[in-house]
This record gives structure tokens, C-alpha cells and sequence, in this order.
């Protein structure tokens, strides 16, 4: 069982990338037909009206991978992350606007840097000029689970908290 969760769109292009789905539980048909009766198996949230069924798949889900840096330059963002919450920290589950069509595979680990804060220049003889920080490294993540425009990583390392559109960039 699923509802429909936020569509994700590509911050930078504006693209539809796709929409989340969020679980809700399993359910049997015990008594099939036109219209059918379910029973609920498990559930880890409410089930509401309007949820929608999806057969059971077996998971193409890798279990054996090496992190790893990727070979090419890589650069994206962290478009949602998972349950809501609106800071990131170690362990949490990030998801990127990066996926298979952007070279990503399961494994690898990217950098994720905190968008520089823009200021008033202080040092600047008009106080209304503004001046852009560097972006500062908070952490590392590494992708687990891949689309193919979109991919879930997980945090691994954390030296800062870190946010929604914050950047990601292949592991140096």
C-alpha cells in the first residue's frame, strides 16, 4: 500500500523527476473480485482511502557493493529527504536529483557541501553589495539505491548539519 507523496522536480532545470511514494503497509486480497476486500498484514503508518496497491516484486536491490568515488565529476543536489525532517544529519537517508542517466551507480560516495550564505560586504564602500561565501564541506554520502533520474544515498559522515538543495559533488 502507497500514497502519493511531493513530486520532485529538478531545483537548477525546473524537470519533473519523478513523485515519492510513500509505504504504508502490506495487505492480502482475501476476498478477490470486481471489487475486492483486503486484509492488512502490516502496517507502519494510518492506511486511508484513496492508497494505492502494488503487486510484490522481488527487489532489485543491490546487497554486496564497495563505496567508491565515481569516475567521472558529478555535481547535484539533495532534493527531499526522508520523513521530512528539515536538517540533515548522519544516517539519514537523502534523496538527489542525481540517477542512472547521470552516470550513478550503487556505491558511490559523494561529497555534500553547504550552500555558501550570501552577506553584506563589510569591506565594501556601498553597503548594499553582497558578497557569496564559499560553499563548506558537511559531510558524505553514498548512494544506495538508484533511478534514473532520481537516487537515495545515505550520510555516512556528517561535520555540519546539512539541508534541502545543499550541493553534492563526487568525493575528492
Amino acid at each position: 500500500l502507497f500514497r502519493g507523496g511531493k513530486v520532485y522536480f529538478d531545483p537548477m532545470t525546473g524537470e519533473e523527476l519523478g513523485v515519492e511514494a510513500i509505504y504504508s503497509g502490506d495487505a492480502i486480497v482475501s476476498q478477490p473480485g470486481e471489487v475486492a476486500t483486503l486484509s492488512l498484514t502490516y502496517t507502519n503508518r494510518e492506511v486511508m482511502v484513496g492508497e494505492r496497491l502494488l503487486p510484490v516484486e522481488e527487489e532489485d536491490f543491490e546487497l554486496n557493493f564497495f563505496p567508491r568515488t565515481p569516475s567521472h565529476p558529478m555535481e547535484g543536489m539533495i532534493i527531499s529527504v526522508f520523513d521530512g525532517v528539515s536538517q540533515v544529519g548522519q544516517y539519514q537517508i537523502i534523496v538527489l536529483n542525481l540517477g542512472h542517466r547521470d552516470g550513478l551507480e550503487t556505491g558511490h560516495v559523494l561529497s555534500v557541501y553547504k550552500a555558501g550564505k550570501t552577506i553584506s560586504d563589510a569591506v565594501s564602500e556601498d553597503r548594499k553589495d553582497t558578497v557569496t561565501l564559499p560553499d563548506e564541506h558537511a559531510g558524505e554520502a553514498m548512494v544506495f539505491k538508484l533511478y534514473d533520474k532520481v537516487s537515495y544515498a545515505i550520510v555516512m559522515k556528517a561535520t555540519t548539519s546539512m539541508h534541502l538543495f545543499d550541493k553534492v559533488r563526487s568525493a575528492q
